[in-house]
């Protein structure tokens, strides 16, 4: 049995019940924390075919097991749903050290569910006080003035996750704000607003029990040794030169010599990350670094996924480019760059042609009809990051087939070459299951993968802190086992929602349409169904996708039922005027 108490707070937004329980050991033990033990309640809890914006969808926060307790690159949080751009299964990652001060309030996971009937936010305090507050004042504020009102209350050392208007307005692809950390993508701060949340308050600061001290100590010391002499950077420099930046939604690409992950940050500059960067620039047509600054802050200010604010301001223009949409009363276009900064105030108040855009892709091309959808570039609802998958086809297929669908989660691992894409015999099959395999191990217990790159966090770091922090022996080898269950509950969930082999592809530009940008040239993925084939019997799936009796059972997976899935269909948050 796990020495350490590892606790789940529970609360029901609609009645006001609070109640804090203990995860159980076998949980524990099967599925160790972070993203793999979120993925376990939101199976075993969640009903199929609920709306991601009703009372009944789930929403959890969660901190891994080592988050406060003073080890580096493991306080990070997760948020995980059902989306309400996929209707499927999604997780958001969160920065900064929000998710250690949760988890030294006492909880390594809050589990949300109902509606609250006024807003309201929750507070975690000293000696576990937990309390629901009236939140009608901060209702309408940005995540900048929300943040310091919530301090300006409880103190400058407290921490504060919250949404912004988007959220409260339902913007499909609302994100969640704490400090300078944004949980971004998949629509989390959406879910958040439709459950009237407008934030999470952290007064109690870290101070997590270690069960075994000595070796803990041991650990730390190592630990801090290794980052003396790693480059805290990792191995990026070069790691996009000779690659490609898609812009205009795609149709085209700009020959890049750019680092793909984080850049500025990375090299200590100030500005957005490369997605935003993207998103917000070469996608909608321009590279004007102010102008994307600008909208970024905006962005966060107002809680918005930059990511699908981008793709969404994109598609608009290309299917107005082709004339399949009329703004009245707003000129759509790439010949006006200055126009992205009023279309996120649009976007995040639902006003004019922004009430459409709140939607995201997909919702606007069925919305739109006559074809639109062929201008789509979404992998499962969710509008893709900026990574062409003809020249990067293990992002292609990484995305296809993973239950968040397009989202970058694996990218900067892969653009690193953290973990030997090209290790010799290894077919492109295999090195997207060992990545995702690898990846989802490092989220049990919310490892940063900043620190993995650097060199001083390994899987093997993690399980001997584990081992020290929880009393009980764990492995790398229960990281990965974990990872595989959780790996094959989220293809389950998505399953059970509708979501299966139809969904997992690429839009048809991909599949028909090379691409070339300077000496650069790459051709269609004509492979990929068979591709997504020899991945399914990679996991021990069948044909279609579902998991199969055998792989249940050898994953100790009793939880999970494959009964007749939900047809799947597109909803829209109101009654859209054209």
């Amino acid at each position: 049995m796990f020495l350490m108490e590892r606790q789940i707070l529970r609360v029901n937004l609609s009645d006001g019940n609070i109640r804090q329980e203990e995860i159980p050991a076998r949980v524990c033990r099967d599925f160790i924390g972070g993203r793999p033990l979120a993925a376990r309640y939101l199976y075993g809890e969640g009903t199929a075919g609920v709306d991601p914006l009703g009372p009944e969808n789930i929403l959890i926060f969660v901190a891994g097991p080592l988050a406060g307790s003073g080890a580096r690159g493991v306080n990070r949080w997760l948020v995980v749903t059902k989306s309400p751009l996929s209707g499927g299964f999604f997780r958001s990652v969160g920065g900064s050290d929000f998710g250690a001060w949760l988890h030294g309030a006492g909880y390594e996971m809050l589990l949300l569910t109902g509606r609250a009937e006024e807003p309201v936010y929750l507070y975690l305090g000293p000696r576990g006080r937990v309390e629901l507050r009236p939140a009608r004042d901060l209702w309408g504020k940005g995540t900048g003035d929300t943040r310091a009102e919530l301090r300006r209350r409880h103190g400058q050392g407290a921490r504060v996750a919250c949404i912004g208007p988007a959220g409260e307005n339902l913007v499909r692809y609302a994100s969640i704000i704490s400090d300078h950390s944004t949980a971004a993508r998949g629509g989390v701060g959406t879910v958040m607003g439709a459950k009237r949340l407008k934030a999470l308050v952290v007064e109690a600061e870290p101070d997590v029990p270690v069960a075994r001290q000595d070796l803990w100590s041991r650990i730390l010391v190592r630990q801090e040794e290794l980052v003396e002499r790693r480059d805290h950077r990792a191995p990026l420099p070069g790691a996009l030169k000779g690659a490609i930046l898609p812009t205009r939604n795609f149709q085209g690409a700009w020959k890049a010599d750019i680092d793909p992950v984080d850049l500025p940050r990375l090299l200590e500059r100030k500005g957005p990350e490369f997605q935003t960067y993207w998103a917000l620039g070469a996608n909608p047509g321009h590279l004007d670094p102010d102008l994307v600054t600008m909208a970024n802050e905006r962005c966060n200010d107002l809680g918005l996924d930059t990511v699908s604010t981008g793709g969404s301001i994109a598609f608009a223009y290309e299917i107005r480019q082709r004339g399949l949409l009329q703004a009245e009363g707003f000129d759509l276009g790439w010949e006006r760059p200055e126009a992205t900064m009023e279309l996120i105030r649009m976007i995040a108040y639902r006003a004019g042609i922004g009430d459409l855009l709140a939607e995201g892709v997909d919702r606007m091309a069925a919305y739109i009809g006559s074809g639109a959808r062929e201008y789509a570039m979404t992998i499962k609802g969710i509008e893709m990051p900026g990574y062409d998958p003809r020249v990067r086809p293990l992002h292609g297929l990484g995305m296809v087939v993973s239950a968040l669908g397009g989202s970058y989660c694996y990218g900067k691992a892969l653009h690193a070459g953290l973990f030997a894409a090209d290790r010799e015999g290894e077919d492109l099959v295999g090195q997207v299951s060992r990545i995702q395999e690898t990846t989802v191990a490092l989220e049990t217990g919310v490892g940063c993968l900043f620190a993995y790159l650097g060199g001083w966090l390994s899987l093997e770091q993690m399980a001997e802190m584990m081992t020290a922090v929880t009393g009980t022996e764990v492995t790398p080898e229960d990281l990965k086992r974990a990872a595989e269950r959780s790996l094959t509950m989220e293809r389950a969930f998505n399953l059970r929602e509708g979501l299966g082999r139809e969904a997992d592809t690429l839009p048809e530009r991909f599949l028909r349409e090379g691409v070339e940008a300077g000496e650069i040239t790459a051709g269609p993925l004509t492979e990929l169904p068979r591709l997504v084939t020899a991945y399914y019997r990679r996991r021990g799936w069948d044909e279609e996708g579902r998991p199969t009796p055998a792989t249940l059972d050898r994953l100790s997976l009793e939880l999970v039922r494959l009964d007749q899935p939900r047809e799947f269909k597109v909803a829209f948050s109101r009654e859209l005027t054209k």
